[in-house]
């Protein structure tokens, strides 16, 4: 294989493995937002903690894509 079609793979696994981090630090929010709204048993402060982490997170992504991902 020459030198480009490497750079693609590496480019394209690189974009894979950020893309999973992103998706896992979506589902440890979610995770970490449900138990804590149980301790905190106020279910819609714990519900606005989770919604406004899901929303930067989606700004994070919009972001990164209208950017170029760099």
């Amino acid at each position: 294989m020459n030198s480009t079609g490497v750079d693609a793979g590496n480019r394209q696994r690189t974009a894979n493995r950020r893309t999973a981090a992103i998706l896992f630090a979506i589902a440890a929010v979610f995770f970490v937002g449900f138990i804590a709204s149980r301790f905190m048993g106020d279910m819609a402060t714990g519900m606005t903690v989770i919604g406004l982490a899901v929303l930067l997170f989606l700004v994070v992504a919009i972001g990164r894509n209208l950017r170029g991902g760099r």
